[in-house]
């Protein structure tokens, strides 16, 4: 959910958000082709491009298919940890894990042990990134992926900037705004395919990349089909994908996967970026009661498939629907999904499939490749990240209290208002953030830029606006009861500045749980047909997640990005400590 340009006064990049023969695989890219050739299976789709030890027609072969998701940047392993029986992140028996040397390590083992395989990233490689990705736009992370992936789909988060930067990002060249990084002055893009088959280009009626790849792997041919979700229109700015089009999953999987078998593929993988929920603490493969629409998606397709990868909710699970394989190998590069796929080659269909989850532990060897990439771009970034910003007398966490506040949501919420209050910056009298884009806590002691980035990396800018009394509380009810709600309450994770309150009742039906006179400006009850001038991201200024008011706000005056916002405050807040009072309240 990132801007469109996003210069820093701390440095004048961030996202907004070498191909290589290992085993037997070359990685070749496919996907370099025109929007009118999408559709076409690219160069690196021929039999010949994957292969290991080839097999004679009609006989077995078990290839390996190597998935993970949801790494956003994560290039290192730095404040990552899991829990290798329920995928959480603290508690019995959490380890450090993650770090895209340690996982292109654990999948070269596991080449050693089947050279018959295939490397799948199922989505969100970019977006929401660390500073080391970010901070240039996250080709760091293209680049380290280029060592070891055979076949990626695109997440939402690859659209945060807009279809013009994931064609770049793809393609390579330097970015438009910043130019060439240091860490990578000649950026050549993707080595590896890149599928998008339900993103429609609106001028072409094609997919904007290609939607499906063929694989020879050990002489099994494996087709595989890329969709992300079609909840991305809510998920990202509006404004950089207006020359595309985003359809259901289901059909176009079903007819690409009738394709694939008319030319003879041994198999039909699935990727999609859409993901589901079990329950807490569900171990790693299992799926109990899981329920999402990755699940309502694997029984749509069943019997067209014969597998599903999927991502997006950062859950573990494996187990199958309606008899067909479902994953999901949790977030930032933590997991590994082991999937062996035996097919015979002669009646061109799957015999046997299994899957694991595996955690990426720090035990065996990391790629040298990998930690080269790693170890260029920490050396560019690390002088801006070591930045002191302040000292916090607590921790500013993002532990929800009661009420659904967290401290480090406040102080971004007084953060946001400090930057627009003045007349000039927009004279902002209440701010409303999206607390979700919070990603890190602020630890007690030394805080530094690269602390700040880490925990607001998606680069929103600030829109402040003129609304009525009667548009707040429309914006604020939309965020109840909304396909995108997250927390427990049914709400979307919005916080508010120390200038405004209000309440809430979860037992009214939607449209009615707030009521306006109960809303409060700096202790001042406000009304439905006053005007207020308030301050949000340009995410939720043009609709972003179905919220209403805010694309209807009058004198929009754009500012500075969220976490130079936040970076500013925390300079002339030095010693900062817990900021006390309700400003939300469940009744």
């Amino acid at each position: 959910m990132t801007a469109a340009k996003n210069k820093s006064k701390w440095g004048t990049r961030a996202r907004v958000g070498t191909a290589v023969a290992v085993a037997g695989l070359v990685a070749v890219p496919g996907w370099l082709v025109t929007n009118a050739q999408a559709n076409t299976p690219p160069a690196a789709s021929t039999p010949s491009q994957i292969s290991a030890v080839q097999a004679p027609a009609g006989k077995k072969v078990t290839a390996q298919l190597l998935a993970f998701n949801d790494l956003h940047g994560h290039m290192t392993s730095d404040g990552l940890s899991i829990s290798a029986k329920t995928s959480t992140s603290k508690g019995s028996g959490y380890v450090t894990a993650g770090g895209t040397p340690w996982l292109a390590g654990k999948i070269a083992a596991a080449k050693k042990d089947n050279p018959n395989s295939l490397v799948l990233s199922v989505g969100d490689q970019v977006g929401g990134s660390p500073l080391i990705s970010g901070y240039y736009h996250d080709e760091g992370t293209i680049e380290a992926m280029n060592q070891f992936v055979d076949v990626a789909v695109v997440g939402n988060h690859e659209f945060d900037e807009g279809t013009a930067e994931l064609r770049r990002l793809v393609n390579g060249g330097c970015h438009p705004d910043d130019g060439c990084s240091p860490a990578s002055p000649k950026y050549s893009g993707a080595k590896f395919d890149m599928l998008a088959a339900n993103v429609i280009d609106r001028k072409t009626g094609k997919s904007m990349l290609p939607g499906y790849v063929i694989k020879n792997v050990g002489g099994a041919k494996i087709g595989i089909i890329g969709t992300v979700t079609p909840d991305t229109t809510d998920l990202v700015p509006l404004q950089g994908i207006r020359d595309v089009k985003f359809k259901h999953e289901a059909p176009i999987i079903r007819d690409l996967a009738k394709k694939l078998r008319s030319q003879g593929v041994d198999a039909v993988i699935a990727m999609t970026h859409s993901g589901a929920d079990p329950t807490p603490r569900t171990p790693i493969n299992s799926c109990e009661k899981l329920a999402g629409p990755a699940r309502d998606l694997t029984a749509a397709v069943s019997g067209s498939v014969d597998a599903v990868l999927s991502a997006h909710t950062h859950q573990a699970y494996n187990c199958k629907v309606k008899g067909t394989l479902l994953t999901s190998a949790a977030s930032y590069g933590r997991l590994l999904t082991k999937i062996d796929v035996t097919v015979d080659t002669g009646k061109h269909q799957v015999t046997r499939i299994k899957a694991n989850n595996v955690v990426i532990s720090h035990t065996g060897k990391r790629d040298k490749k990998v930690s080269a990439v790693v170890d260029r771009y920490r050396k560019a970034t690390d002088p801006i990240a070591s930045k002191k910003v302040t000292t916090l007398k607590q921790t500013l966490t993002r532990t929800l209290t009661r009420h659904g506040e967290t401290y480090l949501g406040r102080v971004i919420g007084d953060a946001q208002l400090a930057a627009t209050k003045s007349k000039k910056n927009g004279g902002a009298q209440l701010a409303v953030i999206n607390r979700g884009l919070a990603r890190m806590n602020l630890e007690k002691g030394k805080v530094t830029y690269g602390d700040v980035f880490d925990a607001q990396p998606m680069g929103n800018r600030l829109v402040t606006m003129t609304l009525t009394g009667r548009q707040i509380d429309a914006a604020l009810e939309s965020t109840f009861c909304h396909d995108a709600a997250v927390d427990n309450d049914q709400r979307m994770p919005i916080e508010v500045s120390k200038s405004f309150y209000f309440s809430f009742d979860m037992d009214k039906k939607c449209g009615h749980k707030i009521r306006i006179r109960d809303m409060r400006l700096n202790g001042e009850r406000m009304y439905a047909d006053k005007k207020y001038r308030v301050t949000t991201i340009d995410f939720f200024s043009e609709g972003g997640s179905g919220l209403a008011g805010f694309p209807d706000g009058k004198n929009k005056v754009t500012g500075v990005l969220e976490r130079d916002a936040l970076t500013q405050y925390l300079k002339k807040n030095p010693g900062l400590g817990l900021p006390r009072g309700t400003r939300i309240r469940s009744l």
